[in-house]
């Protein structure tokens, strides 16, 4: 967390130049304290205090405890009224949203797959995806594995293990695109999958499914018995 590394009480006090709205205009947001970050997003203060000390005083009670508090022990805290509670948690949400992009996102169906990744794979050539679920099906990762040609696509099912290896995934849903033509699997694809199911197993992972998505439709095999 940066410090303030200027000695004034009031923010009236700070030379223009210094305040945290020139300061992020001219030099950058990674200029910037945390107080001073947050002073920017609160815009005001209170008739106690100032926006840069109201910053100051809920940067010193910590970003976890911040995430962890209630709006009704935000409200508790003096100079917190309920708009900045509400802008607090709205920053501490949308910050968490960013470290962790897939956190909401959930697979338990192949329709459900289909929505989330038919605007993922490039519309000219064959892509092979990975996505990497916990136990309850919620995404923790997605991989581009692979990108081929018009109609090929072609990777060894160490590629796609590797990953969840190191995150400790439950289970794994990989899915393709066929750019020009329909969303039938190949027996190139039906074999793919047997062998991905096969290293699956011995490595103690799940194949959830094998999606193969075309311009407007898309196939599951697990719907049809082929995994």
């Amino acid at each position: 967390m940066k410090k303030r590394f200027y000695k004034y009480k009031n923010i009236k006090d700070i030379p223009q130049e210094l305040k945290p709205r020139e300061k992020l205009s001219k030099m950058g947001a990674q200029a910037l304290s945390d107080e001073e970050l947050l002073a920017v997003i609160l815009g005001t203060g209170t008739k106690d205090f100032d926006v840069l000390s109201l910053s100051s005083k809920l940067t010193e009670i910590g970003w976890k405890k911040l995430e962890e508090m209630s709006l009704s022990e935000l409200t508790a805290v003096k100079g917190v009224g309920k708009v900045k509670a509400l802008q607090i948690k709205a920053l501490i949400e949308l910050s968490r949203r960013i470290r962790e992009p897939f956190a909401h996102i959930s697979v338990l169906t192949p329709e459900s797959a289909y929505e989330f990744l038919k605007d993922k794979f490039n519309s000219k050539r064959e892509s092979l995806i990975a996505l990497y679920l916990d136990l309850s099906h919620r995404v923790m990762e997605m991989e581009t594995i692979a990108i081929g040609s018009l109609n090929r696509v072609f990777a060894e099912p160490k590629e796609i293990l590797r990953t969840a290896l190191v995150i400790s995934a439950y289970g794994i849903l990989v899915a393709h695109n066929h750019p020009q033509g329909n969303a039938e699997p190949s027996q190139e694809d039906i074999a793919f999958t047997q062998r991905l199911k096969k290293a699956c197993s011995i490595m103690g992972f799940e194949l959830v499914d094998h999606i193969i998505l075309s311009k407007d439709s898309y196939t599951s095999l697990r719907e049809r018995n082929l995994i």
